[in-house]
């Protein structure tokens, strides 16, 4: 049991006939035959926004259809999302630099519009250096009309639970700076990434946005270390606008209504992110290079990421359909749209629920579920009948999961490296920022096409994956039939800022 967290008391000691039945029916075949097509070369990657995209959610729209689950979004089955693809501009001019009677100039090549709304002109902007991303510090200081000097961390050299720590300072920090009135945002960095475009919700592109710059320069990176000589006083650039394009985008969402007359307006997810990253073109637009080309192929199928874990939504869904009494609370299946992009599309979730996030109860995320061949330390491994969670004491999500395993065969362990450290990697992390328990589930956190043109469907082991899928349905059962629901670790210090979301909408 985890510390701080009351016992889930009503887990069901055993499975029923009716519900054997239902994860019988949950079938290697199926989940074969559905990811062949989802992860397919017609589908091209599934890259957000593309035509293959727009297949694809056609696709689980019509296998949930064929469930006879009800359809939840504002449009039948799909959560319509207007959004902007948003590109880059590449710096016209250089950036420069004035300071203790002496002035420099950073050139065009040497900057990387990261992100902007809109064209600026930036005139004498005085500067201010902060070594490192205190959101506490950057609240008590006045950056209206100012220049913030930021260093790039370098995750590399971090563990996984420093690199997650660093990471959420760094996004407070610049969301912070972002919705404020500074001029600008310079992020030095030792090495550039390219310029990647941007996929923002309408609301959030219409909206004034501070324009980040990423600048490769030793001389800002000596004010960094030396941030009181005054080497850096004001700076001036001209930052060109955007590119914009609307699209519009969707999440589709199937339910299982509850039983139950008091718990069936609360609500369980069960979710999985359906796009990929495309092909070479658009892969490289995002600074995701090949890892192995091959002149012959260009299309990453993404078929373990996470066209297992969109296979495995929809196969559950079937399943549990079957079942003559539904499960108390009522089931939510959900695939999201733009996880490679930023999880964009349990982001918009988020922040337009169909469902009170004050009545959703717990999600559990699929994501990588279908290869076994897992990479630890540069060696492979073959990991069968068996699962893990992201944040696995984050919550008392992942008791009921393992409780299920026992039941039907599959180890539910914690993995230390992995635990945290892929906790904000996934939809999960957006549904948790919400307050709600939200944990990712997966078979192999790393395997050897990860992200790579080999990530194709004939490498999956099916018959492994219905078992972990019977694991998950299960749990989900269990999840929706236990009249408590899923705590927060109060004992943990990183869930408080989950904790306190949820305190939020509960008027706590």
């Amino acid at each position: 049991m985890l510390a701080g967290c009351a016992p889930a008391t009503e887990i069901e000691p055993v499975v029923t006939a009716q519900q054997k039945a239902a994860l019988d029916s949950i079938s290697a075949a199926n989940l074969k035959g559905d990811l062949s097509f989802i992860a397919s070369d017609v589908l091209q990657g599934r890259y957000t926004p593309s035509p293959g995209l727009e297949v694809a959610a056609e696709f689980i729209a019509s296998q949930f259809r064929a469930a006879r689950l009800k359809p939840a979004g504002d449009h039948d089955y799909f959560q319509t999302a207007p959004m902007i693809d948003r590109y880059m501009p590449k710096p016209a001019s250089g950036m420069t630099v004035e300071g203790a009677g002496k002035k420099f100039t950073i050139a065009a090549d040497s900057l990387v519009i990261f992100d902007t709304s809109q064209a600026v002109k930036i005139d004498r902007a005085p500067v201010l250096v902060f070594p490192t991303r205190d959101l506490d510090t950057l609240k008590k200081t006045d950056i209206a009309g100012k220049a913030i000097v930021v260093e790039q961390p370098d995750f590399d050299g971090m563990s996984p639970g420093q690199a997650m720590a660093t990471y959420r300072k760094m996004r407070s920090f610049d969301i912070y700076v972002g919705a404020s009135k500074a001029a600008i945002e310079i992020v030095v960095t030792k090495r550039l990434a390219p310029a990647s475009p941007r996929l923002l919700s309408a609301e959030a592109a219409g909206a004034r946005k501070v324009p980040v710059v990423q600048a490769a320069n030793a001389e800002l990176q000596r004010c960094l270390k030396h941030p009181d000589e005054g080497s850096a006083s004001t700076v001036s650039t001209d930052v060109p606008g955007p590119e914009n394009r609307a699209v519009t985008v969707k999440n589709v969402i199937g339910i299982l209504p509850g039983s139950d007359p008091k718990l069936k307006d609360t609500y369980v997810l069960l979710t999985a992110h359906y796009d990929h990253i495309g092909t070479t073109e658009t892969a490289g637009r995002m600074a995701m290079a090949p890892k192995s080309p091959n002149p012959d192929d260009h299309i990453y199928n993404g078929a373990n990421d996470d066209g297992s874990g969109t296979v495995s939504v929809i196969e559950i869904a079937r399943a549990l359909a079957k079942l003559n009494q539904h499960p108390k609370r009522t089931l939510v299946f959900m695939t999201f749209f733009g996880e490679e992009r930023g999880e964009l599309g349990s982001r918009y979730y988020g922040e337009h629920p169909i469902f009170p996030i004050s009545k959703t109860v717990a999600d559990v995320n699929l994501e990588q579920v279908g290869r076994t061949d897992e990479v630890t330390n540069g060696k492979v491994t073959r990991e069968t009948n068996t699962a893990s969670l992201t944040g696995f004491d984050y919550s008392d999500v992942p008791k009921t999961l393992a409780e299920a395993g026992k039941a039907v065969g599959i180890r539910v362990y914690t993995d230390p490296e992995a635990s945290d450290a892929y906790f904000t990697r996934s939809d999960n992390d957006a549904l948790a920022e919400q307050g709600i328990p939200a944990h990712t589930l997966t078979v192999a956190f790393d395997y050897p096409d990860y992200h790579a043109l080999g990530d194709e469907w004939q490498k999956v082991d099916y018959e492994n994956m219905a078992r972990v899928d019977r694991m998950v349905a299960l749990a989900l059962i269990r999840l929706a039939n236990n009249s408590r629901p899923p705590q927060w670790n109060a004992q943990n210090p990183k869930t408080a800022p989950f904790r306190e979301a949820q305190r939020k909408w509960a008027g706590q």
